[in-house]
């Protein structure tokens, strides 16, 4: 039929009868649907505009009427596991973040292969504890993007859950990490396993001396003191030897300041 006349049909409806729209929208196939959803969407015809937009198979606006609009999260992955574009994973994952649904959020942004929230998405995965699901994301997010605050994340997620072999792994391979500012983190939240590696790593042996005695490895913080060689180390692991009552590696320390 004529396109202008099934235009008119459905705007008519929308304006003076409402009940009639979807009836409209289901049988004729041949009007703008862009536009006469969009005026569905004005007039709060919300059910009828999401039909239009999936006829016309307007994936992205279809999806926003049942985030923006109808406001059923459930309903649009749904809808997004129906038509599984990346383009509307990525509105699903959107929402999810607003809402909180953290780990539901990170399944959607990897289905939808979408980095550019990493920044919001690692903010709410650590106000929720969500690390194993943030690991996931950010090895999905390195493929996109070489970015030294995704790197170091990734050290932190593998420290907070416990993942030292991977954290030994990753600084082996090709990475953008600030490992100075990493280890500083690390060992000011106390995952000093993890500071070790990358003190050691990274040969900052002065940390790597004030990691061990945190860790009570006073055999490893003498001999890192011994690579640090500065009279601040020395005097940290000598005070720290002696309030462990490790009388013998005290005296090595009290001998090394005294050279100094």
């Amino acid at each position: 039929g004529n396109s202008n006349l099934q235009n008119l049909l459905i705007l008519t409806a929308i304006r003076a009868d409402k009940s009639r729209v979807m009836d409209y929208v289901n049988r004729l196939e041949n009007f703008d649907g862009p536009a006469v959803g969009e005026l569905a969407v004005e007039a709060e015809l919300y059910e009828e505009a999401f039909a239009i937009f999936k006829k016309f198979s307007l994936n992205i606006q279809a999806v926003n009427v049942l985030l923006d609009n109808i406001r059923n999260i459930e309903r649009a992955v749904e809808f997004a596991l129906r038509v599984d574009e990346e383009a509307v994973w990525s509105q699903v994952a959107k929402a999810q973040l607003r809402e909180g649904l953290v780990s539901d959020a990170i399944e959607s942004f990897i289905r939808a292969e979408d980095a550019t929230e990493f920044l919001d998405v690692i903010r709410a995965a650590e106000e929720v504890n969500a690390y194993h699901d943030l690991v996931k994301y950010l090895l999905m997010v390195r493929q996109k993007a070489k970015e030294p605050k995704v790197d170091g994340e990734l050290i932190y997620a593998y420290a907070k859950i416990d993942r030292l072999g991977e954290i030994e792994e990753f600084i082996l391979a090709p990475n953008v990490a600030n490992l100075q500012t990493v280890g500083d983190r690390l060992y000011d939240e106390a995952l000093y396993e993890a500071a070790k590696i990358i003190f050691s790593f990274i040969s900052n042996w002065g940390k790597l001396a004030s990691t061990l005695v945190k860790l009570r490895q006073f055999q490893g913080a003498v001999d890192a003191a011994r690579k640090a060689n500065s009279s601040k180390t020395w005097k940290e692991v000598c005070f720290a030897c002696v309030d462990a009552e490790e009388f013998r590696l005290a005296q090595i320390c009290g001998l090394n300041i005294i050279i100094q």
